[in-house]
């Protein structure tokens, strides 16, 4: 191995066979259960289903194994209050606004909300999700690039341990050559404020190659980290998904072992006492008929199988779950429906624990978002000859609101009222019913609206067009002045 490395005995521990050591026994215990949480997303749930002591290896395989992934509906719940939706970055300088919106125009080059959605995917399961900030020197353009949080190591600074002072990213990969001593390969990929070193290591021939290396142009590490929530103790983020993912696991085992007792248990047993040999003759259309036998008995035995108890403990666990995870009852749905359908108040108000999820990521997102914003355009502008510190960027970040959840008869009495005190317009309206319109987009098709009504005959701001509520007070007010009249009462002056 080169002696002249610019990271020293930094790069003998990682890509030596001592790179566990860089690792404390709860990480590594921690990696490993992200794989598990992995499974768990993707579905991949069978082969946690136990096999219990005494059991057979045929036995165990016949058995029916159900499964049911919670685990994905409820990350997937998370990520679409939060990243699924459009985030605007604001720039004050107009120049730093081009340089984001071309970045992320999906034409040329992606769509950035399918990236944010993957990216908490990430953080939600792996804990924490790294975002490398690259540039293509042939291409001249600035990207984005994932990487879970299992496949990341952080070294402190040596003078702030508080602080990323070095930034490690290690994963193996299956490189297709024949030879086994090649075969799988760990790339690895070493980051500080100064410098950058990229290497190849093969972990059985215990043969490593210097790839690339050289100085850091930005002075920072290009990178931010997403996590669910802060950790005070470690670089990594904290998540749930080890609870839910346990309370999975155990649902998964119940179910299967209530299939087992509907399988066993649900038929009666015919049992014959007999002296001597029986011969029995039985059928749908007859009896049961013992000859030959000087005494004997046959009767049916029919186990209690706990079906209803059992039942009961996997409701308590999909409630349990729900507790934990605090998602709605529409995404952990419930055999047992409700009567009638609730209003969306109702909603609403069962939809204050998932509101505040949401809103606990949003706070642990947004400062690393902005981070991102503002990184992006010191790369972008750096590798075009413009060296460029992410403090002098100036940009803000605004996550979409979610849209309370109302009944069409409450959305309606809601929107009429806020039409009436001006507290929205049409135009918010046309905007809500179609999410990826401009507001200037909505302006021209009302006004085009408007122009074609007035053009068919129709008074736009006549009585006849008038709301329910200036309908009443209309007659209203007709019906007071005839019954004032009966009695004598003169109708009121119009003021001037």
């Amino acid at each position: 191995m080169p002696t002249n490395t610019i990271f020293g005995s930094v790069v003998d521990r990682i890509i030596g066979s001592s790179f566990n050591d860089l690792l404390t026994k709860e990480r590594q215990y921690e990696i490993k259960q992200i794989g598990k949480y992995w499974d768990f997303y993707y579905g991949f749930q069978e082969g946690y289903i136990k096999q219990y002591r005494g059991e057979s290896n045929e036995d165990y395989q016949d058995k029916d194994k159900p499964q049911f992934n919670y685990t994905k509906a409820i990350v997937n719940e998370y990520v679409n209050g939060v990243m699924a939706k459009p985030i605007t970055f604001k720039y004050v300088s107009a120049d730093d606004q081009k340089v984001w919106d071309t970045i992320t125009n999906p034409i040329s080059f992606f769509n950035i909300v399918p990236f944010f959605k993957k990216c908490q995917r990430i953080a939600e399961v792996s804990n924490t999700c790294v975002v490398m900030i690259r540039y293509d020197q042939q291409r001249k353009l600035t990207f984005f690039e994932e990487i879970r949080g299992e496949f990341v190591h952080f070294l402190p600074k040596e003078n702030n341990p508080k602080e990323i002072g070095t930034l490690v990213i290690g994963y193996l990969f299956d490189t297709g050559i024949p030879d086994p001593q090649k075969r799988i390969m760990k790339r690895i990929e070493i980051w500080d404020e100064n410098k950058w070193e990229v290497w190849l290591h093969s972990p059985y021939a215990r043969e490593q190659k210097l790839l690339d290396s050289g100085d850091n142009p930005y002075g920072f590490i290009p990178a931010i980290r997403l996590v669910p929530e802060e950790d005070d103790n470690t670089f990594y983020g904290l998540s749930k998904i080890g609870d839910i993912v346990k309370v999975n696991e155990i649902y998964n085992n119940l179910w299967t072992a209530l299939m087992r007792i509907c399988v066993n248990q649900s038929f009666s047993i015919l049992v014959v006492k007999s002296e001597g040999e029986v011969a029995l003759t039985i059928a749908p259309t007859r009896f049961l008929i013992l000859e030959n036998t000087a005494e004997g008995s046959a009767s049916y035995i029919t186990p209690n199988p706990k079906i209803a108890e059992v039942e009961a403990v996997l409701m308590d666990l999909k409630n349990e779950l729900q507790n934990v995870s605090h998602v709605p009852t529409e995404v952990i749905a419930s055999a047992k429906t409700a009567a009638s359908a609730e209003s969306g108040y109702a909603l609403r108000i069962r939809r204050i624990p998932i509101e505040g999820e949401w809103e606990t990521r949003r706070m642990s997102y947004g400062p690393s978002l902005r981070d991102l914003g503002r990184m992006t355009v010191a790369v972008d502008k750096t590798n075009k000859g413009i060296k460029t510190d992410p403090a002098s960027v100036d940009v803000s970040v605004k996550f979409t609101d979610t849209v309370p959840v109302l009944a069409p008869q409450e959305q309606l009495l809601t929107d009429e009222q806020d039409l009436r005190y001006n507290l929205l317009t049409p135009v918010d309206l046309l905007m809500r019913k179609n999410p990826g319109m401009s507001r200037e987009e909505a302006i021209a098709i009302i006004k085009k609206n408007q122009k074609e009504m007035e053009d068919l005959g129709f008074n736009l701001f006549g009585e006849d067009n008038a709301t329910e509520f200036e309908k009443l007070k209309i007659k209203t007010g007709q019906k007071t002045q005839k019954a004032n009249a009966q009695v004598g009462i003169p109708p009121k002056e119009k003021s001037a």
